[in-house]
């Protein structure tokens, strides 16, 4: 028996067919599309900072070391889809070459490569993990902070039957414990040393307070210009001592958002006074911002729960500014045990020559 090999034939058209199909779909997989790009990956100190990329809202955020003070000048490497170019202001930049300023949101623009498609992209950089969503800035230089280790802050709406008027005897309060750990009155008990019929407390009030309970404490006089007010502050605040300020609110900007911890967080009207427990500052990108003890929080809270007058931060020209429209003196406390530093005593005034100020 013998075997023969069968061939099944086709048309030559469509074997043309065929294999024109066959070339089109693997063309069309090995080409990438010229009219896209993105980026794969962006750093300013690679290995030692952490990136958040978002695709769809075309964001980046770096965060770099905090030993890294300063924003400005700093190389960004990166990659970017093939054939895609990368500009800043018209300026083409090149990965771990091109320096730029991050001290502000810069943004990018991304050319893909059919050189006609574009996209804007944000690139933020920080030092620290809360500045930005704080609504403070971007690169923190310094800091300094007169925290305790334990609970002194008091929110005035505890304080009893005058809770509205009643920051004078919680700022006061919280101060003395501040300087006392073994302080255990409270705001109710200053309301009803003095003023208890209600009504406001006046800065010979917490004088007179302070004295009561033995501790170390000084008026000063502010100044008229609002450098030197904040020199004032910040020295005072560098030698470990806090500060009890009575100042128009209403001279104090409100807050851009309800998630930020600057600015005001509450409304006021002209003529708003109002004492406040200045306990600490931070420079960020060349701006100081005092953090404060704040007692109106009236239980309202941030986003992580923590009163919103705990830890509040309040920018320096505003504090300049509702101090000199309302009172332009500060009292400076020491801590039990330690005196006060000697410019600041040599600044002392005589209480009874120093004007009368009263909260709202």
């Amino acid at each position: 028996m013998s075997f023969r090999l069968i061939y099944f034939k086709r048309p030559l058209w469509v074997w043309i067919i065929l294999l024109g199909l066959g070339s089109c779909s693997k063309k069309d997989l090995s080409v990438p599309d010229s009219s896209t790009a993105s980026f794969e990956n962006f750093n300013l100190f690679p290995g030692l900072d952490k990136t958040q990329m978002d695709l769809d809202k075309r964001w980046i955020s770096v965060r770099v070391p905090d030993s890294v003070l300063s924003g400005n000048p700093l190389t960004a490497h990166f990659t970017i889809s093939p054939g895609a170019s990368l500009s800043l202001n018209g300026v083409s930049q090149q990965s771990g070459i091109t320096k730029n300023n991050f001290e502000n949101e810069l943004n990018y623009t991304l050319t893909a490569a059919d050189q006609h498609t574009t996209q804007v992209w944000i690139v933020q950089a920080t030092n620290n993990d809360n500045s930005l969503s704080w609504g403070m800035g971007q690169f923190k230089k310094s800091s300094i902070s007169e925290n305790r280790s334990y609970n002194w802050y008091i929110d005035q709406s505890t304080s009893g039957s005058y809770a509205l008027v009643n920051c004078g005897p919680s700022s006061v309060t919280m101060a003395i414990k501040w300087a006392d750990s073994s302080f255990s009155k409270t705001a109710q008990d200053a309301r009803q040393t003095y003023e208890t019929g209600g009504g406001w407390w006046f800065t010979t009030d917490i004088d007179l307070y302070l004295y009561k309970y033995n501790i170390q404490h000084a008026i000063i006089g502010l100044s008229n210009e609002f450098d030197s007010t904040q020199m004032i502050l910040t020295h005072l605040l560098d030698n470990h001592q806090i500060i009890i300020l009575c100042l128009d609110m209403d001279a104090v900007r409100s807050a851009a958002s309800p998630a930020y911890r600057v600015d005001k967080f509450y409304p006021t009207t002209p003529g708003w006074g109002h004492f406040i427990v200045l306990k600490g500052y931070q420079k960020v990108d060349e701006k100081i911002f005092f953090e404060t003890y704040d007692p109106y929080s009236f239980a309202a809270v941030n986003p992580d729960n923590t009163l919103k007058g705990m830890n509040r931060f309040y920018r320096s020209e505003d504090l300049a500014r509702a101090t000199l429209a309302w009172w332009n003196f500060a009292f400076v406390v020491a801590k039990k045990g330690a005196g006060l530093d000697a410019k600041t005593a040599n600044r002392k005034l005589n209480p009874a020559h120093v004007p009368v100020a009263h909260n709202f």
